[in-house]
């Protein structure tokens, strides 16, 4: 009976199509881990998903995400049938053993013990035939289930943005700032990956960052260094598809070299939120040091979305990037509000026409529940250009990179916020169209924070 079964759950396996081949860098299946070192395993949590499945349908409605989740079901149905069938087989086993363990002593050449013996080598064969059959299933959920994508939070808006704060009025000027940079011989433009911010440029750019660094410092943040290269499974920890090279710059192997494509190295840039995590992955800290509040600044590197030469499209930024982590939800979304006020401050000083907005839940990375929108408008695409942000993402990417801090003997999962809160390119650009004339503003000259190092 036990055999029949089987046989039906795994045909039902192949009929699913789940015995193909996939990849996960994040995720390591048994039979891949002879090859692959485990780095990390990551916490699944989709039985408590299912559990309110409704509104988790709602979710992948508002997000408009293209997720199966029959199929998920499916797949985890089936992954989960020869699980139990591997825990019966093992179960039986062991009732077996216990049994020739008293018959080997008393009757050691009886039929009884040749027939227990001949069931144990049985079920043994049998189990070592499942393990493949169940190391295919549960790679295939989990990596289905990797694909997931996070909660939103309650205050997402859906649709459009949704403003919540603006400074001044916006500009009229029709200049491109490619144009005025030029002319004030600011910027030498090569093309998007190749390009120089000379003068006052260059001014700007030290400056605005010192500004923001300043602020931070102030906040109590405290400065962090990061690595300017992640491993594979921490890009996908982060939610992206790590073999896109449209998502990250991705260092091939030499020709000679068999490619691994779920063990590379990904250039982000130490102003990155994959950076952060690179540090925090696999980590379990103390609840006492909550909240984190770090930023670093530095470069950040994504490939080119566009050919078009601009420096909304350029695949390397100075930046200053944030990164927090809150043991609650309720701390995040209290430290989430400080950010904003920290926000509307530093920008308004600088006297350039901005406002927020609140990102709308089909427009959200897989990974973000919520994101402010800092955005500056642009008077060559007529339109608002994002030149920083702050998202929340819970526990979403603390439970795929085992980020965890222990309470009361017991490992959490921390409530991550991250954001790049000055993107140079980005605001440079926005404000010499704004102002074709172009002054380095006060906050922003550099001389007001050498006087402070000294």
């Amino acid at each position: 009976m036990m055999r029949k079964t089987l046989t039906s759950v795994l045909r039902k396996a192949w009929d699913c199509k789940i015995l193909q081949t996939r990849h996960s860098a994040l995720f390591v299946s048994g039979a891949k881990a002879t090859e692959n070192y485990v780095f990390i395993t990551p916490h699944i949590d989709f039985p408590e998903k299912i559990q309110q499945k409704d509104a988790f349908i709602k979710v992948l409605q508002r997000r408009k995400a293209d997720i199966d989740l029959v199929k998920m079901e499916n797949l985890w149905k089936v992954y989960q049938d020869l699980n139990t069938k591997k825990a019966d087989y093992i179960k039986k086993k062991e009732e077996i053993s216990r049994q020739l363990g008293k018959l080997i002593k008393k009757e050691p050449d009886s039929e009884e013990t040749k027939k227990l013996k001949m069931q144990s080598d049985f079920i043994k064969e049998n189990i070592k035939k499942l393990k493949g059959r169940l190391w295919s299933a549960e790679e295939a959920a989990i990596v289905e289930f990797l694909k997931m994508p996070n909660n939103l939070h309650s205050r997402t808006p859906d649709g459009n943005n949704k403003v919540i704060y603006t400074h001044l009025s916006k500009p009229q000027n029709c200049k491109h700032h490619l144009e005025v940079g030029k002319e004030l011989n600011m910027i030498d433009f090569k093309k998007n990956e190749n390009y120089y911010l000379l003068g006052s440029g260059a001014i700007f750019e030290l400056g605005a960052k010192f500004y923001f660094s300043k602020i931070l410092k102030d906040s109590n943040f405290v400065q962090f260094s990061n690595p300017d290269f992640v491993k594979s499974l921490v890009i996908e920890g982060c939610g992206k598809d790590h073999t896109n090279p449209d998502l990250s710059f991705i260092l091939h192997h030499n020709e000679d070299t068999k490619v691994n494509v779920d063990s590379r190295l990904h250039l982000t840039g130490g102003g990155s939120l994959a950076s952060f995590l690179a540090y925090h992955a696999k980590n379990v800290m103390y609840a006492k040091v909550f909240p984190l509040r770090y930023f670093t600044m530095g470069r950040q590197y994504v490939p080119a979305t566009s050919n078009e030469d601009s420096l909304f499209n350029v695949s390397q930024s100075s930046v200053v990037e944030m990164f927090g982590a809150t043991k609650t939800e309720q701390d995040q979304d209290n430290f989430f509000d400080e950010l904003i006020d920290i926000l509307k401050l530093a920008y308004s000083k600088l006297g350039y026409h901005f406002r927020l907005s609140l990102v709308s839940a089909d427009k959200l990375a897989m990974w973000e529940s919520l994101r402010v929108s800092i955005e500056m408008y642009s008077t060559s695409l007529k339109d608002y250009v994002e030149v920083g942000n702050v998202s929340l993402s819970g526990d979403f990417i603390s439970k795929r990179l085992m980020f965890m801090y222990k309470e009361n003997n017991e490992n959490k999962f921390p409530c991550l916020i991250s954001g790049t809160v000055l993107n140079v390119p980005k605001l440079l650009a926005c404000a010499l169209e704004q102002d074709a004339s172009f002054n380095v503003p006060n906050f922003v000259k550099i001389e007001r924070y050498l006087r402070t190092e000294e």
